[in-house]
């Protein structure tokens, strides 16, 4: 999914362009989009077009060769808007098959209603992350290849229950999904991420982390009728000024 999130001012710029306060280590893919616009800036300055194909691919070197550890995910959800179902096979050469989700316009509204974007207040390098859940999965890891195997079946499931507009049933697999990743590796979450999750139990329906965990913004779907600010306030009584927000965000 790709959303947009109303970051903090640091300071104005000019014309079209804004400073906004993005956290180091926040998960949300935010080098290689910065990547992606830099590739994109480029190419329309030399006059050139450039397919989305190949603005993957040259970000995906960009990240490797800057040891960010980042793979395709984050240019492609960044560069491409609306939500998307994102598949390749596997193999060195990645062909990337993004598939737009139409969605109804009730169930983007709920969705866009139900949806909360959290900071934890910790900042975190994915790379490091990332590090020990390829090298789990070239060790052959039973318990991160078996996670593996039910992510992709999760990842249909979702789609499909987004399409039938059952939010609920989204949120229950939005939960499946957050097991699968702390079963795929268990740095993806800390205390602090499960007090967050622990405090707002009440509140929400289902739970998941942006990006590789262990830090950054957490994701949840929110009971009917629960609010931004509800979900705001109860944070605030808990966690003090400690960081841990709820940031607006809504999905273009």
């Amino acid at each position: 999914m790709r959303f947009h999130t109303f970051l903090p001012t640091l300071g104005s710029g000019t014309g079209n362009f804004q400073v906004v306060g993005v956290p180091k280590g926040s998960g949300l893919g935010t080098s290689s989009i910065l990547s992606g616009a830099c590739v994109k800036a480029i190419f329309e300055f030399f006059g050139q077009e450039v397919s989305d194909d190949d603005l993957y691919d040259i970000v995906l070197c960009m990240e490797q060769t800057m040891s960010t550890g980042g793979g395709w995910q984050d240019q492609v959800g960044g560069v491409t808007p609306g939500i998307k179902f994102i598949t390749t096979k596997p193999g060195i050469d990645q062909k990337i098959q993004v598939e737009h989700v139409e969605l109804e316009s009730e169930t983007l509204q709920e969705l866009e209603e139900r949806f909360a974007l959290i900071y934890t207040g910790q900042r975190r390098l994915a790379r490091n992350l990332l590090r020990d859940v390829v090298g789990n999965y070239i060790g052959s890891r039973r318990e991160s290849l078996e996670a593996l195997a039910e992510m992709e079946k999760t990842a249909v499931l979702m789609k499909f229950e987004l399409q039938c507009g059952n939010i609920d049933g989204f949120a229950e697999l939005l939960n499946t999904h957050w097991e699968l990743s702390k079963q795929l590796d268990k740095g993806s979450t800390n205390t602090c991420i499960d007090q967050i999750f622990v405090s707002i139990e009440d509140l929400i329906d289902g739970r998941f982390i942006s990006g590789a965990g262990g830090g950054g913004f957490l994701q949840v779907i929110m009971k009917k009728g629960v609010t931004r600010q509800m979900l705001s306030r109860r944070l605030h009584e808990v966690f003090q000024d400690s960081g841990v927000d709820v940031w607006e965000t809504r999905f273009i």
